[in-house]
């Protein structure tokens, strides 16, 4: 099921995705599914190059990334706490960056 997300990223990293997507005549949002589908295998495949890994193998790639994520939010508490809020999805994110993100403009 698609759903819709905002992420902000650079305008030369836009250029390059909206390029691509053109070339290729598929939809921005397919070229960044096969880039991060390169990425994925690159990294999980790569992650120890003495184990043989075949695409045959029950990789769960869901605890990768929740065991990622553990050990940024250990690393980072202040994002932990702002992805919870986000993930609760109870506010809109312009009032999550006007009431809890720091802006530097608070009085």
């Amino acid at each position: 099921m698609a759903s819709k997300t905002t992420v902000a990223i650079d305008q030369k990293l836009r250029k390059k995705i909206k390029k691509l997507s053109a070339l290729m005549d598929i939809p921005q949002s397919a070229v960044i599914e096969k880039a991060i589908a390169i990425l994925e295998k690159e990294m999980i495949f790569n992650k120890n190059p003495n184990k043989n890994i075949t695409k045959n193998d029950n990789i769960d790639v869901s605890k990768i990334l929740e065991e990622a994520t553990q050990k940024i939010w250990k690393k980072y508490p202040e994002r932990e706490k702002n992805q919870k809020i986000l993930q609760k999805g109870s506010q809109t994110i312009d009032d999550f960056l006007l009431n809890d993100w720091i802006t530097g403009l608070q009085d």
